[in-house]
């Protein structure tokens, strides 16, 4: 996991993760992304402020940058993007869905694991 931190510039917005979120392995958060309580990054969800963050949960996409809401799912992504040289898939982060009592019990056991010492 990498978070980034703020030293330059001055005016730059700090990284916020905020109580009870739940970032999955090798997820990336830098460039001042906010992550609301109790969201869960999905495994290699990599989010800088450049990054479009796509609800799919409606019957439209709605893409934001910058901030993960309060008890959000999040999985990596890709949305096509067309280049000179052809299409592409670019990385996005999907929000998938909401923090559920599932959801709690699978974070709850990763906790109990790393508070008990447990070998996996």
């Amino acid at each position: 996991m990498g978070i980034g931190g703020v030293l330059e510039p001055p005016q730059a917005q700090p990284v916020v993760i905020e109580d009870g979120a739940f970032v999955g392995s090798r997820c990336i958060v830098v460039e001042g992304v906010f992550v609301g309580a109790e969201a869960v990054l999905g495994a290699g969800v990599v989010l800088t402020a450049s990054t479009p963050i796509v609800d799919v949960r409606g019957a439209e996409a709605r893409v934001s940058k910058g901030r993960i809401e309060p008890r959000s799912v999040v999985i990596p992504g890709t949305l096509p993007k067309t280049f000179a040289a052809g299409s592409y898939g670019v990385p996005c982060a999907l929000v998938i869905g909401e923090r559920n009592a599932s959801t709690d019990r699978k974070t709850s056991l990763e906790s109990a694991i790393r508070d008990y010492g447990v070998a996996v």
